[in-house]
Order: structure tokens, then sequence, then C-alpha cells
């Protein structure tokens, strides 16, 4: 017991250390109404478990000692079989914590919704995130540019998020500003958001992809709306470079550049075990493939900005998914149906 103890206490000192020396509280350090209103409901479902928690341990350490064997003094009573009293404590207690948490879960499930928009008097920003293999491309349908790895967007100004993928399904995460939603190819999902002030934060996947997903971190920058506005002047003047000198600027996102784009998806000894065993036609063509595409990243792709953007090429993206439900197929299938139909039609 004395062991369990002292490693429980070990784990928690080292965790608060790391979390001083540099760790992230994002859960206690949001920085937007809608990150905000989540860590609130968070931490009042927290407080309200350790209702139940705090007393729950008080008590069991309580009576460990009050009827410890060598405590003569404390009732026993070997033929004790029900209390309504106690009865009622531990299912009372428990039954209002929870209907309370349910409340609280289903206002703040509406409240919160990323597909609702958020209430401002200025206009929103509309950017549209692609997951692309181990790398996010963000297309601004409105000011027709687009970045890799970077989102920039003015403070005090609701962002809408229509995101998808181009590659497997994958999270997208921006902790301090909002929840993470899902980016599913073929389907649009939405995130509606808003930052109180300036600032850089962290964005990542939070969704294991493959390989590479490691890698698919980006910095979300919120700035003021003349910052804004000089950035994409610049981006789009193809002088991305002199806003982040860290940056490549490239002039068109088009579907050739997008393919381009693809990271590999093995490692280098996998890629060289498929070219020594390749014997086959369709072992070599995979085995060129996998060579041609490179082995999966180990570090975040550059920050790219692209003065210009193939037009709708968001949802051609999600329409190369559906073409099986919506394409020829489609199409041939409602002809035939539509056939049918005259045929019966006739036939009566």
């Amino acid at each position: 017991m004395r062991q369990t103890i002292l490693a429980v206490l070990s784990l928690s000192t080292i965790a608060a250390l790391l979390t001083g020396c540099g760790g992230d509280m994002v859960l206690l350090n949001s920085k937007g109404p809608v990150a905000e209103g989540q860590s609130n409901l968070m931490m009042t479902a927290i407080y309200l478990m350790l209702l139940v928690v705090i007393p729950s341990i008080l008590m069991a350490v309580w009576f460990g000692w009050k009827y410890r064997a060598s405590n003569k003094d404390a009732d026993y009573k070997p033929t004790w079989a029900h209390s309504t009293t106690i009865e009622i404590v531990v299912w009372g207690i428990p039954v209002i914590i929870i209907a309370i948490l349910a409340y609280l879960t289903w206002k703040g499930s509406h409240e919160y919704d990323p597909y609702r928009p958020i209430e401002s008097e200025k206009a929103p920003l509309t950017v549209q995130v692609v997951a692309e293999q181990f790398k996010w491309i963000f297309i601004y349908p409105e000011q027709q540019i687009a970045t890799v790895n970077e989102v920039r967007f003015p403070e005090q100004t609701p962002v809408n998020f229509q995101i998808t993928s181009n590659f497997t399904m994958n999270s997208f995460f921006i902790p301090k500003l909002a929840g993470q939603v899902y980016a599913m190819a073929g389907m649009k999902t939405q995130l509606h958001m808003l930052a109180d002030e300036t600032g850089v934060y962290r964005g990542f996947s939070s969704n294991y992809s493959g390989y590479g997903f490691t890698q698919m971190r980006f910095k979300a920058h919120s700035v003021t709306e003349a910052d804004f506005n000089n950035w994409v002047a610049a981006v789009k003047a193809g002088n991305g470079t002199t806003v982040n000198a860290e940056a490549v600027q490239k002039p068109v996102l088009d579907q050739a550049e997008l393919a381009a784009l693809k990271d590999g998806d093995r490692s280098k000894h996998q890629i060289e075990a498929m070219v020594k065993n390749a014997h086959t036609p369709e072992e070599k063509a995979l085995a060129e493939e996998a060579e041609r595409k490179g082995p999966f990243p180990t570090k975040p792709h550059p920050v790219t900005y692209y003065s210009s953007v193939e037009p709708n090429l968001f949802d051609g993206i999600i329409r190369t998914y559906m073409s099986n439900y919506h394409g020829d197929d489609h199409a041939a299938h409602g002809t035939a149906n539509a056939a049918e139909h005259a045929t019966a039609s006739v036939e009566e």
C-alpha cells in the first residue's frame, strides 16, 4: 500500500513539474469562446464528479481507521444487513449528479455544436481545409489563395472551417480555440471558431492516419485585420515570404500540384524491400510508385503559399470520392430505372 501511494505521488509530482516546465495547460488556457465554453463544461463536470470521488476516498480511509482490529470501541454488528439512510445517500446523490451532468451535456452539445455559426457583427471568414497525406492544406475561396501547414485569420472574427480529406480519415484540432472535428474523404464537415486575441496557436492531427501523421502539425495565426489583409495581398502578389521568411511561395494550387504534394507512406527499408522482392508486373508497379513517392516524412512539410487556386478545387476533391455514388454509375443506374418505369407505364 505504501509503495502504491509513493508511486502515485511521484508520478503526480513529475507531471506537475513537466507541466510547469513548458507544458501546455490547454484546458485551463483557452483563447476563444468555443474552447472556453468547452473548458467550463469539462471543469464543471469534474467538480460535480469530485462530489462523489472525494467523500468516497475520505470515507474509505476513515472506515479503515475506525474499524481496524486494534480499535476495541468500534461497533461490531455481524448481523447488520440494511440501512435506508445509506441507500438514499449512495443512490440519491449519484442520481442527482448524473441528472445535472445529462442536462449540461445536452445544453453544451447544442451550444457548442461545431456546425453552429458564431454570432458576431463581423462577417465570417471561410477557410476550406483539406487533410492531405501528412500535411494540412488551407484554401481561402474568397481571397483565392491557399497555404500548406499554416492558417491565418483576423482576431475577433468568426472563422468557418469547411473540412474534408484527400487521404484517409483524419482529425482537425486547434485545442486553444475549438474542439476537434473529423476530416473524411468524400464528405464535408464544419467547424466554427473565433479567437479572442492575437497569437500563434498549435494545430495538429489528433487521429492516427499512418506513419507520417505525427508530422501533420501547423500553426494558426490570429492577427489584426490590417495584418491579415496585408498578408493576403502579399501572397496574391507572390511576396508571401516578406511576411514569413521561412515559407515557400508558389504560383498556383491546382490538381497537378495537389498530386505532387502527396508524401510516401512507407519507410525507406520497406521501399527497398519492395523493390528487391518485386517479381510480377503488379509488384514492380507498386514498387515504382513507392519509389516515386519516397519514404514517409520525418518532419513537417514547409509552410507554402499559393498566389492562386484552381476554381472549385475543394469541391472537386470531394467529388473525386463520390463519383461511384453520384457520377457515371449513378447516372447509368438512374437511366436504367427511368427506362424500367417507362416500360411499365407503356405495358399498363
